[in-house]
């Protein structure tokens, strides 16, 4: 039977065409009731292994092509027979399930179904106690399912998964390895945080999450300047406030920035403007717009956007080192709100956060600003001090002009 069955799925794999319904009908026969359960394993494992290794090969040749596309939805069928027909004895085939989950998952990845990929690996036994699984096979499933939930946009479900890989990976079993895959792992582990970050809308502490991986030169250079970009990108979608102007002037100092095409033409402008704590005007943000993501597009409970309201704040802050005090009439034209209601809103926020100084006199609708108004004092009171010195060195250069020259003359 084992001889037969292995030259019937050679000769059904031999073809250049995937014929999945020959190859569901030799599943039905590897499982067949009158085999033992070792027999059956054996049949199943080599099955298994066999069929895996064609994917594996029809995967490292598809281009994303409607022939190879066929082949890979062929498989895939196969699988889903597997699963099926082993659904009532996961025990006894635990091993073999696991190997066809992850070519499963791979083939949906690579078809870009990203929803059915993650759900395909959530299912994989990784705690069953019929077979141990070591911390660094659980944490690359978990971070995997973290990545393909996040292209899936389902960040509420990603949280969960990087929360149970954070488990792992802060062990210090698990920090003391130093194999190649450990240090990938990390990688990937803190490029998920950043991203679900970015989804959270917890864009200040993204953005540090992507400027901290933008400096790691394992990474090849290609996938830093990526995380300089988005570090860029949150950077300018973080609300207004002290945090977000130290960000500012982290990444406007950071010279990769201007070297670097796309960040040069579309974000720098925008960036150097909100660190100058200039005004922004709509216009000048349109280019910028059309490269941000769906999530950092979603509209908010008050009807802007995410990237309107970070506008909208940085305007305030800017205007908070321009003006002492404003009508809500003036700053709302100021601010391209729909009138002085909505500015006062977004005012009265940020100064209850304390990311503003200032204070609302509502009566007459008027927004006193004491931002920087300390700092100003300080500044004089210094202006003041060095122009006294000045005076006095003046004065003992007309009295001593012999002694000063002598002492230049050193």
């Amino acid at each position: 039977m084992s001889l037969d069955a292995n030259n019937a799925l050679a000769r059904l794999l031999a073809h250049d065409e995937v014929d999945a319904d020959a190859l569901n009908a030799h599943v039905g026969v590897v499982l067949d009731d009158a085999l033992t359960l070792v027999q059956s394993r054996a049949l199943l494992a080599d099955f298994v292994a066999r069929v895996a290794a064609a994917a594996a090969a029809a995967l490292a040749a598809f281009d994303g092509g409607g022939g190879g596309e066929a082949r890979l939805a062929a498989f895939a069928s196969v699988w889903r027979c597997v699963l099926e027909r082993t659904g009532g004895r996961q025990v006894a085939f635990e091993e073999q399930i696991a190997l066809v989950r992850f070519s499963l998952a791979d083939i949906l990845e690579a078809t870009q179904d990203w929803s059915d990929a993650a759900k395909v690996l959530m299912q994989v036994p990784l705690d069953s106690g019929h077979r141990h699984v070591d911390d660094l096979t659980k944490a690359q499933v978990y971070v995997r399912i973290v990545r393909l939930l996040l292209e899936d946009e389902d960040s509420v479900s990603a949280e969960s998964y990087l929360n149970r890989a954070s488990l792992l990976i802060n062990k210090p079993e698990f920090e003391a390895l130093k194999t190649t895959d450990a240090f990938l792992l990390t990688l990937q582990f803190k490029a998920s945080q950043a991203r679900l970050l970015d989804f959270k809308r917890l864009f200040q502490l993204a953005a540090q999450k992507y400027h901290q991986l933008s400096y790691i030169s394992e990474m090849a250079l290609e996938e830093r300047l990526v995380c300089l970009e988005q570090a860029v990108v949150c950077a300018i979608l973080a609300p207004a406030g002290p945090g977000r102007s130290r960000l500012l002037a982290t990444l406007y100092k950071d010279d990769r920035v201007r070297e670097s095409p796309e960040c040069a033409t579309v974000f720098y402008p925008i960036l150097e403007k909100m660190y100058l704590d200039r005004i922004l005007r709509a216009s000048e943000i349109d280019g910028f717009r059309q490269t941000l993501k769906s999530h950092q597009l979603a509209k908010l409970s008050d009807g802007t956007t995410v990237l309107d309201r970070a506008v909208i704040e940085h305007n305030i802050l800017a205007a908070s080192k321009i003006y002492t005090s404003i009508r809500f009439s003036e700053l709302s034209s100021l601010l391209g709100v729909s009138g002085p209601d909505a500015a006062e809103a977004v005012v009265s926020r940020m100064i209850g956060e304390g990311r503003v100084e200032g204070r609302i006199d509502q009566i007459e609708g008027i927004v006193f600003f004491f931002e920087g108004r300390q700092v100003d004092l300080l500044g004089s009171g210094i202006r003041g001090v060095c122009e006294q010195v000045d005076v006095v060195v003046e004065n003992v250069m007309e009295k001593n002009a012999d002694w000063v020259s002598s002492q230049l003359d050193r």
